[in-house]
């Protein structure tokens, strides 16, 4: 099947840099999905299933575009000089140029602390919204992550000459990412509290072993999750966290959900003429 698809990558140009970017276009477009990339080590462990969902998303006639946020990856910059407006701004701009040529619906696929990415701009432009174990806490987030990387040994705090352009002279090393101590304090403050409620069509994926039940936190998260976006869907995944493992994991339950729920956008936004 991968041979018959219609895949081009390619060198967007972003807000600040080139964004390197996969799109896959079916001859009859439904609807169009971007895939927003989590932060860090994460965009590596999940960018495989990111690459099946937009495969099977194909399959449904939605465009997809898949793309490395500015300073990670294959995109123009460094690390160091990303902002999470900057992050932010990129998103919009694939947003609107994509809405100047179609009127197709337009879904994200937002993955882990992808979602620390979201703001009233962006989700205002979109039409729905497919959410995969998502981190809507900053300071849960970035807490997590430094402790993660103390426990290995492999994180630092030190000073650097600001060279001018930018906003913070001191960097944070984790886990060999070099990045601003103000990009840190930015998605540290973040929080889906800070969203005005949204009436889009959602879908939550949420890993969940039979017989289990979600942690006091993760309860807490749906419920603040609901005042935001109260027309969600909530699907429990019975599936190894693959972004866990240390092998590649197919998440075989996942994309099967994921393909339907997929459908379900594209069906949904249809019957009410969006």
């Amino acid at each position: 099947m991968s041979a018959m698809i219609n895949y081009h990558a390619e060198f967007y140009q972003g807000t600040k840099g080139q964004l390197f970017r996969l799109t896959r276009t079916p001859r009859k477009i439904n609807a169009h999905i971007i895939y927003i990339a989590p932060l860090f080590e994460q965009a590596n462990q999940t960018r495989h299933i990111s690459t099946r969902s937009a495969t099977n998303a194909y399959s449904l006639g939605v465009q997809s575009i898949v793309f490395d946020h500015f300073g990670t990856g294959d995109s123009a910059g460094e690390l160091i000089d990303a902002t999470l407006m900057l992050w932010q701004q990129d998103i919009v701009k694939q947003i609107r140029a994509i809405k100047a040529s179609s009127l197709k619906p337009i879904f994200l696929s937002v993955v882990l602390s992808a979602a620390l990415l979201l703001n009233d701009e962006i989700v205002s432009l979109i039409d729905g919204v497919l959410f995969a174990q998502p981190e809507f806490n900053g300071k849960s987030f970035t807490r997590q992550l430094k402790r993660m990387a103390v426990a290995g040994n492999l994180v630092k705090s030190t000073e650097i000459m600001s060279d001018g352009n930018r906003a913070d002279g001191s960097i944070v090393d984790i886990a060999g990412y070099q990045f601003t101590q103000q990009l840190y304090n930015e998605l540290a403050k973040q929080n889906i509290n800070k969203l005005s409620e949204f009436n889009l069509v959602c879908t939550w994926f949420e890993w969940l072993t039979p017989g289990n039940e979600l942690t006091p936190s993760r309860v807490k998260k749906k419920q603040d999750f609901q005042l935001t976006f109260p027309q969600t869907k909530f699907v429990m995944i019975d599936d190894d966290k693959y972004w866990q493992s240390t092998e590649l994991q197919l998440a075989q339950h996942f994309l099967q959900q994921d393909q339907q729920e997929i459908s379900r956008l594209v069906k949904k936004n249809k019957a009410t003429g969006q």
